[in-house]
Order: structure tokens, then sequence, then C-alpha cells
């Protein structure tokens, strides 16, 4: 029949597939991720982990997906508030172990695999930023800030200082401090747009 492809997912095994990669991560580290480990954790075969994954980063993408979701963005009605929430869903997905166990590794394979950064990007974090494009649009349909030229900028605003502490924890601790600053800097980013 025209348009079927194939079997429908199982969500069951996407769910089986993601459990498994976190109990290595957080048994053993991002580097004992592996299709092999993964596959008879989660009680599959490696053609079901390649039809989903083809890397341990993939894998690891697809946990980060699934735990953290790609609409992070509150809708309190009212923009600072907004993205104070959003700040202190951010510093507990810093914290998070799944996070703390993975982060690095993850960034590190981004070196090694080209590919690794753009299926991150794609399926993690433009649907993320988008969240917060889409934050920004109901500020500007409240006509508390008029339309921002660069929401991707006021992304970066909000999560590269706690990504910086993230990896570099003697920098300082993402801490009640620097959520106020950052959406500060937000704030003044979508200020000057008028």
């Amino acid at each position: 029949m025209p348009g079927l492809r194939g079997r429908p997912r199982d969500n069951a095994l996407d769910t089986a597939i993601t459990d498994a990669t976190a109990s290595v991560l957080l048994s053993d580290g991002y580097a004992a991720v592996n299709i092999d480990r993964v596959a008879k954790l989660a009680g599959t075969t490696r053609a079901a982990i390649y039809r989903r994954a083809k890397t341990r980063g993939e894998l690891v993408v697809a946990l980060l997906v699934s735990r953290f979701g790609s609409n992070p963005a509150p809708n309190s009605g009212q923009l600072r508030r907004d993205l104070l929430l959003l700040q202190q869903l951010q510093r507990e997905f810093f914290a998070h172990p799944v996070i703390t166990a993975g982060l690095a590794g993850l960034l590190s394979d981004f070196i090694t695999d080209d590919n690794l950064g753009t299926v991150f990007y794609e399926r993690f974090m433009a649907p993320r930023r988008r969240s917060v494009e889409a934050m920004l649009a109901r500020a500007v349909d409240r006509g508390e800030i008029a339309p921002v030229e660069h929401p991707d900028i006021v992304s970066d605003l909000l999560t590269g200082p706690l990504l910086l502490r993230a990896v570099l924890p003697t920098v300082g601790p993402i801490d009640d401090t620097l959520l106020t600053a950052t959406v500060e800097a937000a704030l003044n980013a979508c200020a000057a747009a008028r």
C-alpha cells in the first residue's frame, strides 16, 4: 500500500533501550556504553539498536531526549518568571546524574565523530531552542517585549554559562546568583531589540 514504510516503531523497545543506556551510563560511565552491552541489557538485538542509533553517542542523545524532552520552556504568563523557571529546570538538568555521567564523554565524542554533533543538535538542542523561541514569542504577543531578532542568542545566554560551570565546576557553582545573572542577560538582550 502507498505510504506504508516498514513496521511501526516499538515504544516499549525504545524505552528498554534508553533504560539500558541509562543503566550502563550510571553504573560504569560513558565509555562503557556500547551497542552490544545495551542490546543485551535491553533484551534485543544489535540490529534493533542500529535501527535507532549507530553509535554510543547516539544512544546517549536518545536517552537525553527521552529523559529531558524537547520543550522545556515554561508558560507562566510573565517572561521574567518563565526565564527564572527555565533556569531552575536547567540547573536541575545539569545536576542530573545522567548529565554528570555523560556530558564530558558526549562532548569529547563530538571531536571524533563529525555526525554526532549534528545528531545532538537536531534531535536535542534545536527543539529546545525552538521552545525558548516560542516562549519569547508569547512574551511578544503579551506586549512584554518587541520581537527578538536573534532568539538563538537568548538561548545561548541562558545555557552557555551553566554549561561552562557544568563542565568546569572549579569556575563556580550553578547557583541562584548565576541563574539571576543569566535571566538579566536574556532580558537585556530582549530589551535591546526595542
